[in-house]
């Protein structure tokens, strides 16, 4: 998981997104299964711009690319169903592949959000060139090294498939041309 930077949110966020809560609590107390809905497709459209601009059209979480090895989400990082409240709250909201996206509802107060201001990779994790394995940073204190337990469980971030794809963009990334940025490849934390 690499650190991001946020950037400002839509307009049409900004401009809606308290309407838009109070509407879907009230909904969801009146009816707990009750849908959740961006309201606005073009504000929906515009807000996963601004996320995948965040991210160089990167999973914010894993690092892989999205649109075109994954379907394109918007994961709610504090899950709606628990915390409606956030449901529409731009600090809560991060481009994701479908693969992270399926930690679905599970959630825990240790996982790490790839923009809190004192994240940091190497503080939490290291890199296993040979497996292509992320792992918790042995020298991280016992809650940071919790914390990087936690995050690469529920985003399943050492699934076999992602290992081997690390290990082939760490490939990659090593015969690359001059001219090439770190950022036309994927899983960056992973080659930096």
């Amino acid at each position: 998981m690499r650190k991001l930077n946020r950037l400002e949110p839509p307009a049409c966020l900004v401009e809606n997104c308290w309407v838009w809560t109070q509407d879907f609590v009230l909904a969801r107390q009146e009816n707990p299964s009750f849908s959740f809905s961006w309201r606005s497709k073009a504000c929906y459209q515009g807000l996963r711009q601004v996320l995948s601009t965040m991210t160089q059209g990167r999973c914010s979480f894993c690092d892989g690319s999205v649109g075109s090895e994954s379907r394109e989400t918007v994961e709610h990082f504090r899950p709606k169903s628990l915390f409606p409240d956030l449901a529409y709250t731009w600090s809560n909201l991060f481009i994701c592949c479908d693969v992270c996206q399926g930690k679905g509802d599970s959630f825990d107060e240790l996982l790490l959000k790839p923009d809190e201001l004192d994240y940091s990779f190497t503080r939490y994790f290291v890199n296993n060139y040979k497996t292509g394995e992320v792992e918790p940073n042995p020298a991280a204190s016992e809650v940071d090294q919790k914390r990087a337990e936690k995050t690469l469980k529920l985003y399943q971030l050492n699934k076999e498939t992602r290992k081997l794809f690390r290990i082939r963009e760490l490939k990659r990334f090593n015969y690359k041309p001059e001219e090439d940025s770190i950022d036309d490849f994927n899983y960056r934390f992973f080659l930096e």
